[in-house]
This record gives structure tokens, C-alpha cells and sequence, in this order.
């Protein structure tokens, strides 16, 4: 992103009010939402978004990592509070789920549709290792069966959240990701 030090008053409140109105925008629509959109609701045109944001991933990484890295955090901190390793991976699978059913631009961000979004691809790593904790974890209280693996949690989390977003997806898809999980559990 270009930088927005030095940038005359006028030039600098259009930054804030594009970067507002894609935090908007995104979340609303996803990561995906045309850019015209943002410009139009920020009140400027499209080559100023171009002009002072530069891409679409520039302006992805400009406000949509902060916001989910703090939904990504206090979804740690709530299941890193529960009793068990079983618990506590339950708890992450199920507010993953969430996440991604309420808000498009995180799951979009989960589903990395956008790779050249560094940090937010980043913000989704931290998750992803957290997920991988969780799951070495339950492995070492005998409480997962040993072949579910980060892959399946993956699998997992993308199928919900390609489900979610798609008006064509079958009606039981919730279910289907309920027993795949309800099934990796040894006890």
C-alpha cells in the first residue's frame, strides 16, 4: 500500500474513508465486493481508490487483518478458557464455523481466496497452528483418533465455509460437518 505519511489533509481523509468503507463493504459481501462499491460508498472515485490504496489485496491487508485477527484472538481465548483438550477443540471448530457463517470477509479470508493478502494470509496462519495445537493436544489426552489431522480439520472448515456462502449447497451440509467431526472422536 502506498504509504499515508506526508499525504495533504484532503488526500488523507480519503484513505480513512476508503479503508472505512471497505472494512464496510467486505463485511457485507466479502473480500470479493466490488471496488467501485468501496469508492462510491467512501465518496470518491475509483482511480482515487487506485491512486491511494493501489490494489485490492493492498487494501485487504490495510483493514481486514486487525479485525480478524482480533475475532481470531478472543475465539483463542474462548477455547483456550474451556476444561479439556477435547473441549477446547470442539469450541475452536464450532466458533470457526461461526466466524465464517456471520461474516464473508473472514470467511473469505479462511478460505484464502485472496493469497497476495499477505497479512491477512498471515492473521489465518496463526489460527491455523492454534488449530493444529488443539489437535496435538487431543491426540496426547487419547481424546482424537490419531488420523484426524490438521488436513481433515481443514477440510472440515473449508467445506463449511464454501457451504455457507453457496445458495446451491445441499441442506445438509451442516450435518455432514457435524458427524465428520462427531465421528474423529476416540471416547
Amino acid at each position: 500500500m502506498p504509504p499515508t505519511t506526508g499525504l495533504r489533509r484532503d488526500a488523507q481523509s480519503n484513505v480513512e474513508k476508503l479503508h472505512a468503507a471497505a472494512l464496510a463493504v467486505f463485511s457485507r459481501r466479502g473480500l470479493s465486493a466490488p471496488l467501485e462499491e468501496i469508492a462510491r460508498e467512501a465518496g470518491v472515485s475509483i482511480g482515487t481508490l487506485y491512486n491511494r490504496v493501489g490494489s485490492r489485496e493492498a487494501l485487504i491487508d490495510a483493514v481486514v487483518p486487525a479485525v480478524a485477527g482480533e475475532k481470531l484472538l478472543a475465539l483463542k481465548e474462548q477455547a483456550m478458557r474451556q476444561p479439556s483438550p477435547r473441549a477446547r477443540l470442539e469450541t475452536f471448530i464450532a466458533g470457526m464455523i461461526d466466524l465464517q457463517l456471520s461474516d464473508p470477509a473472514l470467511n473469505d479470508a479462511m478460505l484464502r481466496r485472496f493469497p497476495n493478502a499477505t497479512s491477512l494470509i498471515e492473521a489465518c496462519e496463526r489460527s491455523t497452528a492454534l488449530g493444529q495445537d488443539l489437535i496435538d493436544d487431543a491426540h496426547a489426552a487419547g481424546v482424537l483418533s490419531r488420523d484426524f489431522t490438521a488436513d481433515d480439520l481443514m477440510t472440515i472448515l473449508w467445506m463449511a465455509g464454501t457451504a455457507s456462502h453457496d445458495p446451491s449447497a445441499p441442506v445438509g451440509w451442516r450435518r455432514l460437518v457435524d458427524r465428520s467431526i462427531a465421528s474423529a472422536w476416540s471416547t
